[in-house]
């Protein structure tokens, strides 16, 4: 079955990317697919969970992922949440690290072994643990624990799963990353409220089903909110219009764009 191809890809869409003034009060919204994403404060790149398939991997998937390893380029920070392949990929993590040779890595304390024994430099790395907070090119990325599945905690390594809220250039966003909801969240996200953007899975298998992405909104009144981790791996898929639907019946006045893989767009 053929792939839904992105809207824009590789040089038309590193082109889109690297031109596209974002003044003051915005950031650039890329979404390359899945969980992945590049978002621009001012003119600070930030990409998150790069992953990529071409159209004969042995992993098939539903839609083009529009940027090779090799193109994940200009960026001062590529943030990763978790170790599932569709997050810390180890077919696109060290290609993508090496061509932004600057970019730090924010990743969970949990995963640092795990990426460097696929190439990425610990020296490149910013290990987070969870309720805490790096900052780099007037971006501050602040971790917040997720539950995928389960909430997993070590003395040590901190918390396994991440989500970040990112705020740079006078706009603050939340990337969930994989999370089904576990008391405490609602508080978490709550101190760090408003929010100009939330990044929502609505796949439901170990993340969060659509209806309760909408209880989320109701909770929380971001100004936008954009669903994610669908239409990409056959099994953990979800239709996007019923989640705008069910926020047009339940929170008529909550923005909401479903965004197509490759095209930009300004929060």
């Amino acid at each position: 079955m053929p792939r839904t191809p992105a809207f824009r890809r590789s040089a038309e869409l590193n082109y889109d990317i690297r031109t596209t003034v974002v003044k003051a009060g915005h950031v650039g919204v890329w979404w390359l697919g899945q969980a992945t994403f590049c978002f621009k404060f001012g003119s600070t790149i930030v990409y998150t969970d790069p992953f990529y398939r071409d159209a004969n991997h042995s992993l098939q998937t539903l839609s083009e992922t529009p940027l090779k390893p090799g193109e994940f380029v200009n960026a001062a920070m590529i943030c990763c949440t978790h170790e599932h392949l569709d997050h810390i990929d180890p077919e696109t993590l060290p290609g993508a690290v090496k061509a932004s040779p600057s970019a730090r890595v924010v990743l969970p304390m949990w995963n640092v072994k795990f990426a460097s024994e696929m190439g990425v430099p610990v020296e490149r790395m910013a290990p987070l643990r969870g309720d805490d907070a790096y900052t780099l090119g007037g971006v501050t990325i602040r971790a917040i624990p997720a539950a995928h599945m389960t909430l997993d905690h070590d003395r040590k390594k901190g918390y396994r799963y991440l989500g970040y809220v990112m705020e740079g250039n006078g706009v603050r966003i939340y990337h969930t990353g994989d999370i089904q909801p576990y008391p405490g969240w609602y508080e978490r996200v709550k101190k760090l409220e408003p929010f100009d953007a939330v990044f929502l899975p609505i796949s439901a298998v170990d993340n969060l089903h659509y209806l309760q992405a909408v209880y989320f909104c109701a909770l929380h009144k971001p100004k936008l909110a954009v669903p994610m981790h669908y239409n990409m791996v056959p099994g953990y898929t979800e239709d996007p219009a019923k989640f705008t639907e069910a926020l047009a019946r339940n929170c008529p006045e909550q923005k909401t764009r479903i965004m197509k893989i490759g095209e930009g767009w300004m929060v």
